[in-house]
């Protein structure tokens, strides 16, 4: 492509920052919705079928077409895959389309690759969005692929991979389970230069686990999405840090009752409505790591979709990384972003796995921890207890179904209970186990930076 066209281009594009927390469709309130007009719908042609959704663009431009009858504006967005942090603003169009169509042309850099969606107004002031379309060049998506932004495999997809890696990357089991740790967790200060790191955080157990190679460095305690704002289970992965970053807050309601806010607003790191703090890691689709609001965060419903984490933890644990993956960057440098507003991109020389699990029923080093069920997906039940425990070869011909109902009586959203395996076989799990705080007071209430997981 000429460099002459890759500056038009550019210059026809708006940045935006990404939102908080969740994509800017994640709002699933219906009050924002149009119940008199059908959803509006986007398009684009001509493309090609291309692989994991994708469509791929054969030309140097394409054209979008959305659907949306009765509408008086229609704004245009690109997300691309290599700039997960921001959304790019295509073009606004006005009007009222003909017969509710609103068609545009597009002109493409060679790099073109990412998703594509259409924020609709209506005449009556309420709005709505497409679904995200998956674009790319030719050229892109083979570019892509020695990139590591290809399109990712479906994440509830079981990897064929024998490394320690890929077989903690399930997202139905704990990483911390003994099924993947064979009964023990190694633990070990952090090798610099050795670059296999990757983050692991189970929602029911608010907890999240930096590991090197099959070994734990550190686990902390977290706090995660609301029950309408759920963090998605699953595998994702981070390739860059950002220190001060700007938050540019989605078109959403909950958005929209806040105070002084209002949607696709810049809000910079030094503005206290900024609810992003000092960092935030990006894991695709706007869905991020970042610093919590408060202590009381830790071990509650509180985000929209991210997890949240205390300050110095977040500090420490992008010191770790930092350290692990060779980057040139001092602590020191890190640490200069507690005190200043400037934002400062640390790239990760790759991906980091984030591997965001779902397990109200963790086996570790023998013992049974049931965590509360904070989603409601039906996972703590008399029958999954039964099935989790016979895995592990448990005879349950000493512990009846009442028994085993009077167990997961124990756990509410400020306890789990816990009991050893030896305990269950013996038929003394109820008088040996033993409901405990679901997150240590020092973790839930005290000062930042006090927020460590004791194993």
């Amino acid at each position: 492509m000429t460099t002459k066209r890759y500056i038009y281009f550019a210059l026809s594009l708006l940045i935006f920052t990404a939102s908080a927390c969740g994509p800017l469709s994640s709002d699933s309130n219906p009050a924002v919705s149009t119940q008199s007009e059908a959803p509006p719908s986007i398009k684009a042609s001509p493309v090609s079928a291309g692989e994991d959704n994708y469509k791929i663009v054969t030309g140097d431009e394409f054209k979008l077409t959305v659907i949306a009858p009765n509408a008086a504006e229609v704004q245009l967005f690109y997300q691309p895959a290599t700039e997960v942090d921001r959304a790019l603003k295509l073009k606004t169009l006005g009007g009222t389309g003909t017969n509710g169509e609103f068609v545009t042309d597009v002109k493409i850099p060679a790099d073109f690759n990412g998703e594509v969606w259409a924020q609709v107004k209506y005449q009556n002031g309420e709005n709505k969005e497409t679904e995200h379309l998956l674009l790319a060049r030719r050229e892109a998506m083979e570019n892509a692929v020695n990139t590591g932004h290809a399109p990712k495999p479906n994440s509830n997809s079981k990897s064929d991979s024998n490394s320690d890696t890929q077989k903690v990357a399930d997202t139905d089991e704990s990483a911390r389970s003994d099924k993947l740790t064979k009964g023990q967790i190694k633990r070990s200060a952090l090798k610099p230069g050795d670059g296999d790191v990757r983050i692991t955080v189970n929602v029911p157990a608010f907890t999240m686990t930096l590991w090197q190679g099959d070994r734990e460095i550190k686990s902390y305690y977290v706090g995660v999405g609301k029950k309408n704002f759920p963090i998605p289970v699953g595998m994702r992965s981070a390739s860059k840090i950002i220190l001060n970053p700007d938050w540019i807050p989605p078109d959403s309601e909950w958005v929209r009752k806040s105070s002084g806010v209002e949607p696709y607003e810049r809000i910079s790191a030094d503005d206290p409505q900024n609810p992003l703090g000092k960092i935030k890691i990006p894991l695709g689709d706007a869905y991020l790591l970042h610093e919590a609001q408060s202590p009381s965060d830790i071990g509650n419903l509180v985000s929209h979709g991210c997890v949240r984490v205390l300050r110095d933890d977040l500090f420490e644990i992008t010191k770790l990384i930092a350290e692990a993956r060779n980057i040139q960057i001092t602590g020191r440098e890190i640490d200069a972003a507690k005190n200043n507003s400037e934002r400062r991109v640390i790239n990760l020389n790759g991906e980091i796995p984030v591997d965001i699990n779902y397990d109200s029923m963790v086996v570790e080093n023998g013992t049974l921890a049931l965590y509360p069920d904070v989603y409601d997906r039906n996972t703590n039940t008399i029958e999954s207890l039964r099935a989790e425990l016979e895995s592990y070869g448990v005879d349950l011909s000493k512990l009846d179904s009442s028994a085993l109902s009077e167990m997961l009586g124990e756990v509410n959203s400020d306890k789990k209970f816990v009991v050893e395996l030896a305990d269950i076989r013996s038929g003394t799990a109820l008088t040996t186990g033993k409901a405990e705080p679901l997150i240590p007071q020092q973790a839930a209430g005290g000062t930042k930076g006090t927020n460590k997981k004791t194993s």
